[in-house]
């Protein structure tokens, strides 16, 4: 069976008719950037029987040389997998340029963000990915208001609240199919206080979209929403980091938004500590691994601060502060870019094979984790697999 992707569209859409039968429910949607990522990404959905969406950010689609790659890696992985849940391969916080190479390149849904403008221009770059990619069939998601954080090359230092009353606007105008709408949450894996959290604003912009009948059609996103377990971050500093100040969205505050209206919930900074605790134990259980694989040397020297370590930037980074596993790993892609694209089980470094299982085994069992929590759970059934992007956009085209 060949792998094949979905639009977002009809993955929200059964996630919004599971909520209206008293089963909140809300997709998750994770940051991928390299195979062993997507592997456990593609087995935690598997495991709770959960359709989903696999993202790559700007940063991501340029780590791997390209979105055609991401692509590649994703489809590689579910092919060797015989994965068979609903999936769509998204990308995160994009600008037109950046939207339409992913929509040329084989995503199923693409996000134009678009919040540093005002909203006339907002929605007006928004619309013109929206005619670009429902041609194709590929969903499109916009945002509105500002989040907190930093996320690529999007920062702002404070949050702009969303006007709930505007969002069935912003949506209706700019014919976008999900938004990401700012109630308080932000990027990173400092995330404030939850004080700051307004999720009301997300049940006003729900009650909008139902009182104008457009909740099965349009859908509301919650970014920022990684949970950021103590433990990991626990983990991490007990072999070498130095993370400070960390704080997550609590489990229940994202019970409740899904619960009020968003159905499609985006996690990244999870996984990437979840991944870097995994290589901060490994490489100090094993203090001389660098006489058995060359790839992981590669690596510990990047946590050791031998090898400078860089942010997507080129900008450098503490050592003891990583988090992106890109600054670390991104020596190995200069070694070999198939390493990290390719699955890693055909090398011949068992070292390096044992630490990626362990990853993988990491995030498959957060991502299942977390889709129990969302509503998501066995909802991949429930999911309309006749929507393929061809229909969409014959859809679309009506």
């Amino acid at each position: 069976m060949a792998a094949k992707l979905y639009s977002f569209v009809p993955l929200m859409q059964a996630a919004e008719q599971a909520s209206l039968k008293g089963h909140p429910s809300a997709v998750g949607a994770f940051n991928v950037n390299f195979y062993a990522q997507a592997e456990g990404i593609l087995e935690g959905l598997k495991r709770a029987e959960a359709p989903g969406i696999i993202q790559a950010s700007k940063g991501a689609n340029k780590f791997q040389g390209g979105a055609d790659k991401i692509q590649y890696m994703l489809l590689k992985a579910m092919d060797n997998m015989k994965f068979g849940n609903p999936i769509a391969l998204h990308l995160d916080h994009g600008d037109t340029k950046s939207a339409k190479d992913c929509v040329d390149k084989g995503f199923s849904s693409v996000m134009i963000d678009a919040s540093k403008l005002d909203e006339p221009q907002n929605i007006e770059t928004t619309k013109e990915i929206v005619l670009y990619a429902h041609a194709k069939g590929v969903g499109v998601e916009g945002e509105y208001g500002k989040l907190a954080g930093v996320e690529e090359d999007i920062a702002h230092e404070n949050t702009t609240y969303a006007d709930p009353k505007f969002v069935p606007v912003f949506l209706d105008r700019s014919g976008a199919d999900a938004l990401a709408v700012a109630y308080g949450t932000s990027h990173g894996p400092n995330k404030g206080k939850t004080s700051a959290l307004n999720v009301g604003i997300v049940t006003e912009s729900y009650a909008g979209l139902k009182a104008y009948r457009m909740n099965t059609r349009y859908f509301l996103v919650g970014h920022g929403s990684s949970t950021v377990p103590k433990e990991l971050v626990d983990e991490i500093n007990r072999f070498g980091g130095t993370l400070k100040g960390t704080s997550g969205v609590p489990d229940y505050m994202i019970k409740n938004a899904i619960k009020e209206g968003i159905r499609k919930v985006n996690i990244d900074t999870d996984l990437r500590l979840g991944i870097t605790a995994v290589f901060r134990k490994y490489l100090s259980d094993h203090k001389d691994i660098e006489k058995k694989s060359e790839i992981l040397g590669v690596i510990k020297r990047v946590f050791s601060g031998e090898t400078p370590a860089k942010d997507k930037d080129g900008n450098p980074v503490d050592s003891g502060g990583l988090v992106d596993p890109r600054s670390y790993l991104d020596p190995v892609m200069a070694m070999d870019p198939g390493i990290l694209r390719e699955d890693y089980r055909k090398l011949k470094d068992e070292a390096f094979i044992e630490v990626m299982n362990m990853v993988r085994e990491r995030i498959a069992e957060h991502v299942k984790g977390l889709c129990v929590m969302f509503g998501s759970a066995g909802l991949a059934s429930q999911v309309d697999t006749g929507m393929t992007l061809e229909a969409m956009a014959a859809q679309y085209g009506k």
